[in-house]
C-alpha cells in the first residue's frame, strides 16, 4: 500500500488565508456596489420639484427658483406676455432653456408648448392667447435628471364678445350633461373660418343609421359637412358644425359668417346625431330642440306629422333650423320645443323677431325661406324655396 504525504501546515495556513481574503472582498465588493448606486439614485429624482416641494434638487440645479409674473386676467384669445425669471444661489445660471407648458384649469395633465431661451440674467417672455382658464408653468431640466418647476400660474379669462341677459322669468332649455354647452370645441383661427368639406368617415359614421338611412331621397355624396365658428351665449368663441346638401353648401358658409360678423349669438351648433336616434325616423329632433341645437340635415318626417310619413326638407338637406328655444315652433298639435319665448317682444339677442332683423337676411338674401313668415309661425326654420316639399316641418 502506498503511504500518502502530508501537506506541510504552512502551506495549509496560506490556502485559508487566501480563501478568507477572496470571501470578504466579495462582500465589500456588493456592500460598495450598493452604496454606490443608492447614492446614484438620491442624485436622480424622477419626479419634478416644485417651489415648496420638500425634496432636495441635484447638484446641478440645488436652490434654483422658477417664477412666472404678468397679469392674471386677459380677455379671451388676445395675446399678452407673461415673463419667466430663474434665480440660483450666488446669481449663477447654468441653465440657458425652460421648457414652457400649459393645461386648461382643472386638467391634470401639462402640454409643452414651446422651449424658452433664457437670456444673460436668467429671464424669458411667453406670448400666451388663453380662451377660457389656463395654467402655466416653466420647467428647468439639469443633469441626471433634475428638474425645477414653477409654481403653476393661473390666468382667467373675460369674454372678447359680449354674454346674453336672459330675460326675467324665460325659461331655459334642457340639455343633457353630454350636451353640455361647456364643453363645445373652441373657435378655430380668426373670423368665422368656414370649412365646407365632403363628409368624413368619423362623421359618417356618427350619422349612419341615425339622421341617415337608406331610405332617404339622399346619397352620402350628396351632403357636405360645414364647420364654422360662432359666438356663443357667454361671449366666448366656439367651433359648430352641421350637415347640409351640396347645394347650399355655399349658401351655409356665407350665412354663418354673416351670423359671426353680426355677433348673433347661437347656444350650441352640434350634429343632430349626437341627440340619439327618434323611434320614428330620423335623428331625435325633439331632444335636439330641447337642448337648443342648432342643426340642418336629418332624414326625418315633419315634426307633429309623422303619422303621414311626410318628409321634412331637413330630410333632403336643404333646411336649417337655428336656435330653437328662443324661436320655437308654432303647429297645430302644440308649440315646440317650448312656449316661453311666443312672446316675440322678450329682450333676448338670440329672437329671429321680424323680416327685417339681419340674422333673417343673413338667411334670405341668400335664397333660403323664413318660417316665420308663414301662417303656422316657425320661427326657428329656413328652407330653399325651388327645392322645398309642399308639406313644411
Amino acid at each position: 500500500m502506498a503511504r500518502k504525504h502530508k501537506r506541510p501546515k504552512a502551506e495549509w495556513t496560506r490556502r485559508a488565508a487566501s480563501l478568507l481574503g477572496t470571501v470578504v472582498m466579495g462582500a465589500l465588493a456588493i456592500a460598495g456596489g450598493s452604496l454606490i448606486q443608492a447614492r446614484l439614485s438620491a442624485a436622480a429624482p424622477d419626479a419634478v420639484i416644485g417651489l415648496g416641494a420638500g425634496r432636495p434638487a441635484s447638484p446641478s440645479l440645488a436652490g434654483v427658483v422658477v417664477t412666472i409674473t404678468g397679469p392674471r386676467t386677459i380677455v379671451s384669445e388676445q395675446t399678452e406676455t407673461l415673463q419667466v425669471a430663474v434665480s440660483a444661489p450666488g446669481g449663477e445660471i447654468t441653465e440657458t432653456r425652460v421648457e414652457w407648458q400649459s393645461r386648461p384649469a382643472g386638467a391634470s395633465s401639462w402640454n409643452t408648448v414651446e422651449t424658452l431661451r433664457l437670456d444673460s440674467g436668467g429671464r424669458a417672455s411667453a406670448r400666451v392667447s388663453p380662451w377660457k382658464g389656463t395654467e402655466y408653468r416653466a420647467v428647468v431640466r439639469g443633469r441626471a435628471k433634475s428638474v425645477v418647476a414653477s409654481a403653476p400660474f393661473p390666468v382667467t379669462t373675460r369674454p372678447a364678445g359680449e354674454p346674453v341677459v336672459r330675460p326675467k322669468g324665460a325659461a331655459e332649455p334642457s340639455v343633457p350633461a353630454f350636451a353640455d354647452p361647456a364643453l363645445r370645441p373652441r373657435a378655430a383661427g380668426s373670423g368665422a373660418s368656414p370649412v365646407v368639406s365632403q363628409i368624413p368617415g368619423p362623421v359618417w359614421e356618427r350619422m349612419a343609421g341615425v339622421s341617415f338611412d337608406e331610405d332617404c331621397p339622399v346619397r352620402r355624396e350628396d351632403l357636405r359637412y360645414v364647420q364654422v365658428n360662432y359666438w356663443g351665449f357667454d361671449g366666448y368663441r366656439y367651433r359648430g358644425e352641421i350637415i347640409v346638401h351640396a347645394s347650399i353648401a355655399g349658401q351655409t358658409e356665407a350665412i354663418f359668417t354673416d351670423l359671426y360678423r353680426l355677433r348673433y349669438p347661437i347656444r350650441q351648433m352640434r350634429l343632430i346625431d349626437d341627440f340619439g336616434k327618434d323611434p320614428v325616423k330620423g335623428a331625435d329632433d325633439y331632444a335636439s330642440m330641447n337642448a337648443d341645437n342648432t342643426s340642418g340635415f336629418n332624414c326625418r318626417y315633419v315634426d307633429g306629422r309623422e303619422s303621414q310619413r311626410v318628409l321634412s326638407p331637413h330630410a333632403g338637406g336643404t333646411a336649417i333650423d337655428i336656435n330653437p328655444w328662443e324661436n320655437p315652433f308654432q303647429a297645430k298639435t302644440g308649440i315646440f320645443p317650448h312656449p316661453s319665448y311666443m312672446e316675440r317682444s322678450r329682450p333676448h339677442r338670440a329672437i329671429l323677431d321680424g323680416p327685417e332683423s339681419p340674422a333673417v337676411q343673413a338667411f334670405e338674401s341668400r335664397g333660403l325661406r323664413w318660417g316665420g313668415r308663414w301662417h303656422e309661425r316657425d320661427y326657428h326654420h329656413f328652407e330653399m324655396p325651388d327645392v322645398a316639399q309642399q308639406e313644411r316641418k
